[in-house]
């Protein structure tokens, strides 16, 4: 079944994001980042960002998409300003586009993402493709 191409556009209501110093200090642990300033979130900590509170699974869910279908295709950032401890950060997600491939077994969904500081401004944005294939139609005999 194909995505409604109606739901280009559609935005998930904003959301604020703590940057807190132990999830900076966590992150950067896991990921063997041992230089530079801790008070400085990696720039790779914008994916944990933009991902809280289910974001991407209720974008998902909105488009009736099965999860079992879905890949991850890829992934592009902009980094405009660094992520600090402390840092409320409001996190603005939107599908951007809807495209198929292979005669719809292949449809891509493309999820914008902006990040951004009341006062320091837009620290950052991405945009995510994710890949959901469906399965052959039957044949008929």
């Amino acid at each position: 079944m194909a995505i409604d191409r109606a739901h280009i556009g559609y935005t998930l209501p904003a959301f604020t994001v703590l940057a807190a110093p132990e999830r900076i200090a966590k992150f950067r642990a896991a990921i063997g980042e041992t230089a530079g300033d801790v008070r400085v979130a990696p720039p790779t900590f914008m994916k944990m960002i933009e991902g809280e509170h289910n974001s991407s699974r209720r974008i998902l869910d909105t488009l009736a998409v099965d999860l079992r279908r879905v890949l991850h295709a890829e992934q592009q950032f902009d980094y405009l300003g660094p992520i600090l401890a402390g840092d409320r950060l409001d996190v603005v997600r939107r599908v951007a586009d809807l495209y198929e491939r292979k005669n719809g077994l292949m449809e891509f969904i493309v999820i914008e993402s902006t990040i951004a500081h009341a006062e320091r401004g837009l620290l950052g944005r991405s945009r995510q493709v994710v890949l959901v294939r469906n399965p052959k139609p039957a044949v008929a005999a």
